[in-house]
């Protein structure tokens, strides 16, 4: 005689709900990730450059998820509350141009280290003192609360899809690559 599975008798337990934050937090929290790559990428001496590269390769990889939370759900919903949101639309291409730069540079020459730096700098106005001091400030001070955690909610979730999407890492692998090859 056959016997019938048991029913689970333990409750499974729900994961963890993802705190919600306002949009800005969100992209305050994310701004510290970027620098701590930007950190560790200063430390990490020039005889490492198996590191150095997959650290520029991690920060690129964030550097532009981080534009695309911005650039296709953040910017837009505040491009109302803030005149601001123009000028940070634009630093974005700034940015970029800095990070295929640095992705050129060979980790192992003083270029790198040059361009890094610029990159150190550029993230430093871009997020501190043009969004973190200026931009978030305003956005929250104007914005409808309700408004900025929905935000926020919208951010982590696409940025959690992001990092889980195998197609997007294979276009940035790609990107890398062909910046690399450009190098030479």
């Amino acid at each position: 005689m056959r016997r019938r599975p048991q029913a689970l008798t333990e409750v499974r337990e729900a994961p963890p709900r993802q705190e919600r934050k306002r949009a800005t937090r969100v992209l305050v929290e994310h701004h510290e990730v970027l620098r701590g790559l930007i950190r560790r990428l200063l430390e990490t001496p020039r005889s490492e450059p198996g590191r150095r590269r997959a650290l520029a390769d991690e920060l690129f990889d964030e550097l532009r998820m981080h534009e695309l939370i911005e650039e296709e759900i953040f910017y837009p919903a505040m491009r109302d509350v803030t005149p601001a949101v123009g000028a940070a639309w634009s630093e974005h291409r700034q940015l970029s141009d800095q990070l295929a730069a640095l992705v050129r540079a060979d980790p192992r020459t003083g270029r790198f280290d040059r361009e890094l730096r610029v990159m150190h700098d550029a993230l430093e106005s871009h997020a501190h003192l043009d969004e973190e001091r200026q931009m978030f400030p305003e956005i929250e001070r104007f914005a409808d609360e309700e408004q900025l955690i929905e935000l926020g909610d919208r951010l982590q979730a696409r940025l959690g899809r992001l990092r889980s999407s195998r197609r997007l890492r294979t276009v940035h692998r790609l990107q890398r690559a062909l910046l690399r090859r450009t190098a030479r």
